[in-house]
């Protein structure tokens, strides 16, 4: 049996203030069904996160109608379930718009049920396009959904209601604890629960691809919703990865754990990130606005980028804005048309800006209160011990004055942990956790101490890794 899995497409995701357009969506998920269907996919698998939140705008829905009739006009049928952004609240019993397209007979939505002693697990039916799960040629593949901080509990309670005859595929919403850093991630001992009853793991949530075993896979978006999300290209060796969807193939005479599994990347807008240093210009008392435009421009057609491409511009250097007045949207505008490509983004919170911020009056007109916000962010956090992490300080910055934003602007817990489990920070804090800086060995210490530190620095003590790792 083949099947293709993919998850997070996030349909009518609003990127760079909309100056991305949603048909880049759409059109990775088109070109993922699209080669299922070339290669006779048996079955395709939807891990949560079609659209990119509950109020779905009709062209959004029709975008996602149209690529799942596709699949249905090819008799491929399509195994689903919700993810946190799908629904407006975690437990709600509210019908979604994925909801709206099971009725419609355009996939199969799994979703288990539970009471006061554990899961129940109904079979799909056809009629009331309901069920927790369905058996599609010898494979019995369950749906567990987005379970949020139950995640563990419930994952476990649905393990003890699998039949150990079949051959079970599980379609799963999260990730693992120390990346989601939530409350609902599972952990190792999770991971050989489920192990030992399944024989794949279908994961989403996390954008960031990501192997076990080859047994459980969580494959990375489909296309970048956040332009850091471009560092999922790579591994941690900087060779290039495969992202946006899995390709496995089951044999059920030898089910424990898939014959064959790939992560493969589909075509997506290009994006660029490039360093800019400011100083040169950045102390100019005349035309330097323009100095930084040219500069950019510049930057840009030395890189060889191609029109369709968004271009992140990241900011270092020195910045004097008490001389200098920059108008960050109109630069990115100019910038933009000059250097003749789709879209500009700048990032400053790698700036060492001269200016006193407690002082803002004619002398800082036209500067943005976004610019000097991050400014200020990035002093505080430069002043602060990050155990390990001494390199990422413009990292960091970055974080907090994007949660800062996104606390004004309302978001929700759900949305707020989205943005912690994009952070490729998350990854790092971990390891650093694990792997904390090795203490001196004091002489007069105890023996056993000694003896384990000396252990540890010598190699003969391996660290703890990470539950999954880039292939």
């Amino acid at each position: 049996m083949k099947i293709f899995h993919t998850s997070d497409l996030h349909l009518g995701r609003r990127r760079l203030d909309g100056r991305l357009p949603d048909e880049d969506l759409a059109d990775a998920f088109g070109f993922i069904a699209d080669q299922a269907i070339d290669e006779k996919a048996d079955v395709f698998v939807l891990a949560g996160d079609l659209f990119d939140r509950p109020q779905v705008e009709p062209p959004n829905l029709r975008q996602a109608q149209e690529i799942l009739q596709r699949l249905k006009d090819a008799k491929i049928p399509v195994v689903a379930i919700e993810g946190n952004h799908d629904k407006a609240f975690i437990h709600s019993g509210d019908p979604t718009w994925v909801r709206f397209l099971a009725d419609d007979n355009l996939m199969m939505l799994l979703q288990p049920e539970f009471d006061g002693e554990g899961a129940i697990l109904n079979p799909w039916d056809s009629e009331s396009r309901k069920g927790a799960f369905v058996d599609i040629d010898g494979v019995r593949f369950v749906g567990a959904g987005y379970l949020g901080a139950a995640t563990p509990n419930k994952v476990r309670q649905i393990l003890e209601k699998l039949e150990p005859e079949k051959t079970h595929l599980m379609l799963l919403h999260a990730g693992p604890d120390y990346f989601v850093g939530e409350g609902g991630g599972f952990s190792r001992d999770d991971l050989k629960a489920i192990e030992s009853a399944v024989c794949y793991l279908a994961l989403g949530h996390i954008h960031k691809p990501m192997l076990h075993g080859e047994w459980a896979c969580n494959p990375g978006s489909p296309e970048n919703c956040d332009l850091r999300e471009v560092g999922y290209d790579f591994d941690r060796q900087g060779e290039k990865t495969g992202r946006g969807y899995a390709v496995l193939e089951v044999d059920l005479k030898n089910a424990d754990k898939p014959k064959s599994l790939e992560i493969r990347s589909n075509p997506r807008r290009p994006c660029h990130r490039l360093e800019l240093d400011c100083t040169p210009f950045g102390n100019k008392l005349k035309n330097g606005s323009q100095a930084f435009v040219d500069a950019s421009v510049k930057s840009i057609k030395a890189a060889k980028v191609t029109e369709d491409s968004v271009v992140e511009l990241q900011l270092t250097g020195k910045l004097n804005l008490n001389r200098i007045a920059l108008d960050i949207p109109v630069a990115a505008e100019e910038i933009c048309e000059a250097g003749k490509v789709f879209a500009v983004s700048i990032e400053m919170s790698g700036l060492n800006v001269d200016s006193d911020i407690s002082t803002i009056g004619d002398e800082t007109e036209g500067v943005s209160r976004e610019s000097l916000e991050r400014n200020a962010i990035r002093g505080l956090v430069d002043g602060e011990n990050l155990w390990g992490l001494d390199s990422e300080q413009k990292a960091f910055a970055n974080l907090f004055f994007e949660l800062k934003e996104a606390v004004q602007e309302k978001a929700n817990a759900d949305q707020l942990a989205e943005k912690l489990i994009n952070s490729p920070l998350v990854g790092k804090i971990a390891y650093s956790i694990a792997n904390p800086p090795m203490a001196s060995v004091d002489e007069d210490a105890e023996p056993e101490l000694a003896a384990e530190t000396s252990a540890v620095s010598e190699g003969n003590a391996e660290p703890e890794t990470e539950l999954f790792h880039l292939e």
